[in-house]
């Protein structure tokens, strides 16, 4: 096949491989061979509309791969030799518009996790050595079936994968790397589960909060942290640091910084007196660095604080060992405080504040959606 070579503007002749399994040889009769050759031009035709040239495939490029589990990447980096492939451009994508973004870490993650199952599924079905101008229409449409009807996505979360993918190929749109995003006239998903963290029942929790004392008392700690304080278990909890609280009881309470907070506001807790005495007669925290994060490695505050799943793994085994419903999660404890709270009868805007809430409607929702009125023994 012959093309203009843009680095040259001179016509140049290249062989080109369209599908690499078959021979047309192979086939027996002249209608096979026809047909055979009509796949073949389709298939050229739809790739040089998408915006493929014969110079795409013969330039072979070495990138870090960016879609490695980061606990695989911190043993080696893996740099992978390849031509204009999903592999190549998702790695791009993500070195340099994901990661160069202000987006928060746990969106990031989220981000680069997206691109990882899009990456697996286009290997499993021996898409991975294919120019990018091949993720046709269809092939999208495909992935996105799976996603419905094999992984059972819900609608929010197919959606973002949508966002996502119609961000990576602009992209790539954006490097003059194609001409079309492939991403459109996909399957409806209407499938809705809440998969939300329900508050835990009385007797449950006597009974966790037991287990947890008698043998993960570092993960008992963060769940009266979000049970006492309202503190939410992903930033507040992980980066909360000794100098965080005021150890006077006349004025016990817990910070809560600006940039560690859901809301970006920074906002004060009060801590009970009972929770206050605890951390000084269990914990001693009074006693460590100030510096110090009070979850730290080994079980005790330190200088580098826990991993981003690290707690609450912790407590879904926990969990499984008492055969506590699926529904209770790691971050049930704040939801559960909360909602005694309300049913105690403590006046609503202290429960906003508690919670660190914007808006006294934000707190009638969030204690409507936690069964606040409901009666649990």
């Amino acid at each position: 096949m012959s093309q203009r070579n843009p680095k040259t503007d001179n016509m140049e002749r290249r062989r080109v491989e369209l599908f690499e399994n078959i021979n047309i040889n192979s086939l027996k009769t002249a209608a096979e061979r026809y047909s055979f050759a009509n796949k073949i031009i389709a298939d050229l035709q739809q790739k040089l509309s998408n915006g493929w040239t014969i110079f795409n495939d013969t330039a072979s490029v070495v990138y870090e791969d960016q879609t490695m589990y980061s606990n695989y990447a911190r043993i080696y980096k893996r740099t992978v030799e390849s031509n204009f492939t999903v592999g190549y451009w998702l790695s791009r994508y993500i070195s340099e518009e994901i990661k160069l973004s202000r987006l928060s870490s746990e969106t990031i993650s989220t981000y680069i996790s997206r691109c990882r199952v899009f990456r697996m599924w286009i290997n499993a079905h021996k898409y991975s050595s294919l120019d990018i101008t091949a993720i046709d229409n269809p092939k999208i449409i495909e992935f996105f079936t799976y996603l419905r009807n094999e992984r059972h996505l819900t609608k929010q979360t197919y959606n973002s994968y949508i966002e996502i993918l119609i961000a990576f190929f602009n992209f790539i749109i954006k490097q003059n790397g194609l001409r079309n995003n492939p991403v459109h006239s996909l399957p409806e998903n209407k499938l809705i589960k809440d998969m939300g963290a329900e508050r835990i029942r009385k007797e449950d929790l006597k009974i966790i909060i037991a287990e947890m004392d008698k043998y993960d008392k570092q993960l008992a700690l963060a769940c009266r942290f979000e049970f006492y304080c309202g503190l939410r278990p992903g930033y507040e909890v992980r980066f909360l640091r000794i100098g965080d609280i005021d150890f006077r009881k006349e004025y016990s309470k817990v910070r809560v910084l600006a940039f560690n907070a859901k809301k970006k506001h920074r906002r004060e807790v009060v801590i009970p007196d009972d929770f206050l005495d605890y951390l000084v007669r269990e914990w001693k925290l009074n006693e460590y660095d100030k510096d110090f994060y009070i979850f730290g490695k080994s079980h005790l505050p330190g200088a580098t604080h826990l991993g981003e799943n690290n707690l609450r793994h912790r407590f879904n085994q926990i969990r499984k060992k008492l055969n506590m419903p699926f529904e209770y999660k790691f971050y049930s404890f704040k939801h559960t405080g909360a909602t005694m709270l309300a049913e105690q009868g403590e006046p609503i805007i202290n429960i906003r504040d508690h919670l660190g809430h914007k808006s006294i409607a934000t707190t009638e929702h969030y204690l409507n959606r936690h069964g606040a009125n409901s009666l649990y023994g």
